[in-house]
């Protein structure tokens, strides 16, 4: 009987374990709705004096060099000196996001999906955990950091890219 017991417990730690890990993951082709061209803004938070600002940015989304990897090419029409390149890269394993830990995955409304990665970091030259907001779908990309400083309970956005098309 206690080997039944034991045996069952077992069981459910690995079933419960799996279950859990499967929901963090993300595999390469649920990225692909991402590929193309995207117009939105860039909203930031001034490190001076702690006020948003917004500019319009655009993005065009290609694939990267394997299937775990997304190019992205940021261009911002009124300040083209501040044009980017830049990647997506998510773990073959799929529980990372730019070797970051992914947190979090949820289904929204209209198709569209939320990954979230936290990891401990600075920020302004402190130390703080820091989370990555990607919401995706066919009309919407919104790649969001927010920082929360040691010693508070308080997230801050200190980025959003809000893209649609």
């Amino acid at each position: 009987m206690k080997n039944i017991l034991k045996t069952s417990l077992i069981l459910l730690t690995i079933c419960v374990t799996s279950i859990t890990t499967a929901q963090n993951t993300i595999a390469p082709e649920e990225m692909n709705v991402l590929l193309g061209k995207w117009t939105g803004t860039l909203t930031y938070t001034n490190y001076s004096n702690g006020t948003p600002f917004s500019m319009p940015a655009e993005l065009e989304v290609k694939k990267g060099k394997n299937q775990y990897q997304l190019a992205l090419v940021t261009s911002y029409p009124k300040e083209p000196s501040a044009n980017s390149k830049g990647m997506i890269k998510l773990a073959k394993d799929g529980t990372k996001v730019n070797k970051e830990p992914i947190t979090s995955i949820e289904q929204l409304p209209n198709e569209q999906k939320q990954i979230i990665t936290e990891y401990l970091g600075k920020d302004d030259d402190k130390k703080a955990l820091i989370k990555n907001v990607y919401i995706i779908g066919k009309t919407t990309l919104i790649i969001r950091k927010e920082v929360k400083f040691d010693g508070t309970d308080t997230w801050l956005t200190r980025n959003e890219y809000n893209y649609s098309r």
